[in-house]
């Protein structure tokens, strides 16, 4: 893992309560949903860590001083990402869509210093091998994932230059083939997906007790018990999200579909989904609460009774 030297030791205490933020290219739009319905409960994580789509999500939500104002934003966004026609196929076949649109998108809505003053942003990235003359960079990267590489975290934060913030977020969303990886230090990086599409290890080595997961898989293969000292909320699609079972084929449509009817069904089953995982246990830790302070007002009561005087 990355950490410029610097600025290792210039992090605030162990942040209580943080946000994870998964891949999944065009199905981040049911991230936005989930996150405004977070927001409108009045939650504001102290730390965010994203993958992929998760990290760009991360991005905007980190560089607003209000929480529930950047859910806003990022609600709004992905109505605006519908109708940019964010993906265009490129002339030159590889990479084989045109970066310029996601970049462009990303430097409006987010702002470098405003992010470095805001919400600490971890994302992730997997160091990359590009041989010149040799095209077929997935194949590649896919070897080394199973030859043990790792993913690595970046702190957004930590970078000096606002070019290199950016280049770490479109790395950490650089998915190979699709997209361009980027340099950051002289080392080539692509889509953090590759190896850690869950990065809850990364507010976990921050000190992070408390975290709210939000998934972009029906049944995504991943335990929490992973992480017995962390309490973790997952927030899952209660229905099947990918856009057909098709192999393949399904999932990579969901992962393209930028239609604005889809984007609006996303976001609306992010809410629902979100409102329902949530509720409950909003309302268990009320009545916990309750029942907690009923119990010292009749000890006080009792310890008053005690200590009055006979009459």
């Amino acid at each position: 893992m990355f950490v410029p030297e610097s600025k290792i030791n210039m992090k605030s205490t162990n942040p209580e309560f943080g946000l994870v933020l998964v891949g999944g290219g065009a199905k981040g739009a049911y991230q936005a949903g989930a996150v405004k319905f977070i927001a409108e409960l009045g939650l504001q994580p102290n730390i965010i860590a994203g993958t992929s789509i998760g990290a760009l999500n991360g991005a905007v939500l980190s560089c607003y001083g209000s929480f529930y104002n950047a859910a806003i934003s990022l609600y709004q966004l992905w109505d605006d990402l519908a109708r940019a026609n964010i993906l265009r196929w490129n002339k030159d076949p590889h990479p084989f869509f045109d970066p310029e649109p996601i970049e462009q998108m990303l430097r409006e809505a987010v702002n470098a210093e405003k992010l470095r003053r805001g919400i600490e942003l971890w994302v992730t990235v997997f160091p990359s091998v590009n041989i010149p003359g040799l095209k077929s960079s997935l194949l590649i990267n896919v070897a080394r994932v199973f030859c043990g590489v790792n993913a690595e975290w970046f702190c957004v934060r930590d970078f000096p230059d606002d070019e290199t913030i950016y280049k770490s977020l479109l790395a950490s969303a650089a998915i190979p083939l699709a997209f361009p990886c980027q340099n950051i230090n002289g080392q080539s990086y692509v889509d953090g997906g590759l190896k850690d599409n869950i990065p809850v290890g990364a507010l976990v080595q921050r000190g992070c007790k408390k975290v709210i997961v939000i998934h972009l898989g029906y049944g995504t293969p991943w335990s929490r018990h992973d992480f017995p000292e962390q309490t973790v909320i997952e927030i899952r699609p209660e229905q099947p999200i990918n856009k057909s079972d098709t192999p393949v084929i399904g999932p990579v449509n969901s992962l393209l579909d930028f239609s604005i009817n889809r984007i609006h069904e996303l976001k609306k089953r992010g809410y629902e989904d979100a409102k329902s995982c949530l509720t409950p246990l909003i309302q268990t830790c009320k009545s916990m609460r309750d029942l907690r302070d009923s119990h010292n007002n009749l000890i006080d009561s009792t310890n008053r009774l005690i200590d009055d005087l006979p009459l």
